[in-house]
């Protein structure tokens, strides 16, 4: 076991220079140390690590294997000690420098971001924000993702225990492309449909999906794409369906090229959440942060169009038995 009392913790910020530039001149750049120094830190860390880190091939420096498995670890390290010595018994917004990490989807930073850059451009001008895409692995390791990031954003339903502010809601839509006839869209065609869909396995699928896919409407899926913005994209100048949610689809028709059409099936309404670890919950900047999102959210334009009732299909779905591919478990939407 390493003693931290007698560990030079400083090297942690080197090894995080050298394990993003894989090159001594610029990370000694990057964190404003000479070359020298930098190279007298690797030496250090080869030492400490019994490991080369950084190997020569050819004119360039790649990471070794252990080198590649640290680099993560050490970035999330480091983030932790940020945010240990931002916190602070009183925050002032309007003075601080302190940087927040939120973990999210390219829909819901489509949809809320622009408010909430003008909100922290005004409230608080040195405030930085670091946004990180939402995955499967993240919705997995909820605990740790929560731990490592101030908010996650991501609708409910996906996992529970966690402290949470309700953002804004959404309804689900079909989008195609432009140049397909205006129509009421049929439970049939959604069945006979080809299909545009996020992710490529069934588990990394939305809620949304799941429910499309267990009543067998939209088993004819030929394009896969790996985020909701480019879903409209992917149907346009075809008559392929996509389901997108109605902020995003609005956003996007008229840039995209698609029409959007209204559900003949009920799907559940998008609540989308703010949820933290409950270890932040009393810290004076994350509770600021917490309000700021909310108040961002609460600007939003409501969607124009509810959801369809299980009351108000008129089309007939016959029972039918989930398939043998079903999915076991929507990941995230």
């Amino acid at each position: 076991m390493v003693n931290l009392l007698t560990a030079d913790l400083n090297l942690l910020v080197a090894l995080d220079a050298l394990l993003i530039e894989r090159n001594v001149t610029r990370a000694g750049a990057r964190i404003g140390i000479s070359q020298p120094a930098m190279s007298s830190s690797l030496q250090r860390l080869r030492r400490q690590f019994e490991d080369q880190l950084l190997t020569r091939v050819g004119s360039a420096y790649e990471l070794t294997p252990l080198a590649q498995v640290l680099k993560d670890d050490v970035a999330e390290i480091l983030r932790m000690v940020e945010r240990t010595f931002d916190a602070q018994a009183v925050f002032d917004a309007s003075t601080s420098t302190r940087s927040f990490r939120i973990v999210t989807s390219d829909y819901c930073m489509t949809a809320l971001s622009g408010t909430l850059m003008a909100m922290l451009q005004a409230e608080a001008p040195g405030v930085q924000v670091h946004f990180d895409v939402v995955t499967p692995q993240a919705v997995e390791r909820i605990k740790e993702t929560l731990q490592n990031a101030d908010l996650m954003l991501i609708p409910k339903g996906h996992f529970s225990g966690f402290p949470h502010n309700e953002l804004f809601t959404d309804n689900w839509v079909c989008v195609t492309g432009a140049s397909s006839p205006e129509r009421t869209l049929t439970v049939e065609e959604m069945r006979d449909a080809r299909w545009a869909r996020l992710f490529g396995t069934e588990v990394d699928s939305t809620l949304a999906d799941r429910r499309v896919y267990d009543l067998q409407l939209g088993e004819r899926t030929d394009v896969i794409v790996d985020s909701f913005l480019m879903l409209p994209f992917a149907v346009a100048g075809t008559d392929r369906l996509a389901l997108v949610q109605e902020r995003l689809a609005r956003m996007l028709a008229s840039v995209a090229g698609v029409r959007i059409m209204q559900l003949p099936i009920s799907l559940p309404t998008l609540v989308e959440c703010a949820w933290w670890h409950p270890s932040k919950s009393a810290d004076p900047g994350h509770q600021w942060f917490r309000r700021l999102v909310s108040k961002a959210a609460a600007s939003l334009e409501p969607v124009t169009h509810g959801p369809v009732t299980e009351e108000a299909i008129t089309q007939d779905i016959s029972p039918i038995e989930p398939s043998e591919g079903a999915l076991p478990e929507a990941k995230i939407a």
